[in-house]
């Protein structure tokens, strides 16, 4: 099976140096420089310049940029899909992709999210065994004809992890509490050590629970404003039961 992967950050990265390893071919898209370090570390087999070029020669295409870029890209791979491409993504927010590909008419799209990650980025950043035995979420569209479906499964226990279907609203719902939330948390717990002067010269102090509570506070910001924005209304319900709990 040939992968087209658009974006070769931490997971995109991750997934192409594992379908590698499983012996798929692997076409890598990225910025240039980015796209020659990953043919240098062989995480892919052959790089193409747009995602239209490399949707030309896949069996499957993985949307792996930030959540805003995906929907643009998206939009971009639909105009041009040749009958039997299927295409999926590993957003951390499944609803709005996924009314994307239904107004799009992409019926072949199965949405997807690995549910592994690390606060560091890029490339250099990605490991062949991120998804060693994680869940990694598949969201069919209503219209995904199940050859589509039992394809991405087949590439998700492929990079190693362990495929789990869910709909979309159930999704967003879920990765509010267990990923969204506790990054906030992360955010806040380190601001507010620093926003204490005695703690803020004493930081190195911490022991590993601090360390290990705060450790998301590094992750890029900038992705995290996207994903959270797209789940606002989920995020919201899932502070307001932390705060509940906190309280209590």
């Amino acid at each position: 099976m040939t992968v087209a992967v658009v974006g070769l950050g931490l997971i995109g990265g991750s997934l192409a140096k594992a379908l590698v390893r499983a012996g798929h071919r692997v076409i890598g898209v990225d910025l240039p420089r980015v796209a020659r370090r990953a043919l240098r570390q062989r995480a892919v087999a052959a790089t193409a310049p747009t995602p239209e070029a490399a949707a030309a020669q896949a069996d499957v295409l993985v949307l792996a940029a930030p959540p805003r870029t995906n929907l643009a890209l998206l939009g971009r791979v639909a105009r041009v899909a040749r009958p039997g491409l299927v295409v999926t993504d590993v957003g951390s927010v499944k609803q709005p992709i996924m009314a994307r590909a239904r107004r799009l008419g992409v019926a072949r799209f199965v949405g997807g999210h690995p549910m592994a990650g690390s606060e560091r980025a890029g490339l250099d950043a990605a490991s062949v065994e991120l998804f060693r035995g994680r869940p990694w979420f598949l969201v069919p569209g209503p219209a995904a004809p199940p050859p589509a479906v039992r394809r991405i499964r087949a590439l998700v226990r492929a990079a190693g992890a362990r495929p789990v279907e869910l709909d979309a609203a159930s999704h967003d719902r879920l990765v509010a509490y267990l990923s969204h939330v506790p990054q906030l948390a992360a955010w806040a717990l380190l601001e507010a050590a620093r926003g204490e002067p005695l703690v803020r010269r004493h930081l190195d102090l911490a022991g590993p629970g601090f360390r290990d509570m705060t450790r998301l506070a590094r992750s890029p910001r900038g992705i995290w404003r996207e994903i959270l924005g797209q789940n606002r209304p989920q995020v919201a319900r899932a502070l307001s039961a932390f705060r509940k709990a906190l309280g209590r």
